[in-house]
């Protein structure tokens, strides 16, 4: 697996799949997919970024909040130790980095990541050949836990970038009594063998949150969620 390298307003970050590179910093630094508003007096959120990936969104968030407590999760582990690195090489602090997937149960479950060759491994999923069937893939074993377990107080932003768990993630938090401890859900929807995002909308509009969604240029292929805690349980 090649490492490639580019800079992102100074930092130094090393990538496998020069296109996957260019289009994911256009995402989160040019279109700021990533941008919520929060409580201004919040100085040092606590951030919980699931699918981190290589870090793209790790370094956006401490570049907006330096003073931030991030928590991030990357099953991945062809990819992991990359994140590992671009967060250790320029110096980020105060981030905790777990190689686990999410789901409803804590177990060992399959996982599927890119095997084209190109290293395209944002894609990786439970659902075979990635969210549009068409990405050829191959299966790896991956510790899969709860979230429930790690929230033990107030998260001003969760960010959810995990092909297809969606559900099953925000189903455990609400099982466990816990989604009411999130004030702010971003999630980067990408519809699966012909679904779409309105149980994901329904399911967080039950629960207390208000959603704001927004689709790219072609309408179909990734749906940004916004979803703010608008409820009075809320902690």
């Amino acid at each position: 697996m090649q490492t490639m390298f580019s800079k992102i307003q100074g930092y130094e970050i090393r990538y496998t799949n020069k296109e996957e590179f260019n289009i994911l910093k256009d995402e989160i630094f040019n279109k700021e997919i990533y941008n919520v508003t929060i409580n201004p007096g919040v100085t040092s959120p606590t951030i919980f970024d699931l699918g981190a990936h290589i870090g793209l969104s790790v370094l956006y968030f401490k570049i907006k909040y330096p003073n931030s407590r991030i928590v991030a999760f990357e099953p991945n582990s062809n990819i992991f130790p990359i994140l590992q690195e671009n967060i250790e090489c320029n110096d980020l602090t105060n981030v905790e980095l777990h190689n686990i997937a999410l789901g409803s149960k804590n177990e060992i479950r399959t996982f599927y990541i890119d095997s084209s060759g190109i290293d395209a491994f944002s894609t990786g999923s439970f659902n075979k050949d990635a969210w549009n069937g068409e990405q050829k893939s191959t299966p790896i074993s991956v510790k899969c836990e709860q979230l429930s377990k790690y929230i033990t107080e107030g998260i001003d932003i969760l960010k959810m970038d995990i092909e297809g768990a969606e559900t099953e993630v925000l189903k455990e938090l609400i099982d466990a009594d816990k989604l009411k401890y999130i004030k702010n859900i971003l999630i980067e929807y990408h519809p699966i063998n012909g679904g779409n995002s309105k149980n994901i909308i329904s399911l967080l509009n039950e629960n207390g949150f208000e959603t704001v969604t927004k689709t790219d240029e072609y309408g179909t292929t990734l749906i940004n969620i916004l979803a703010k805690n608008i409820s009075k349980k809320s902690s």
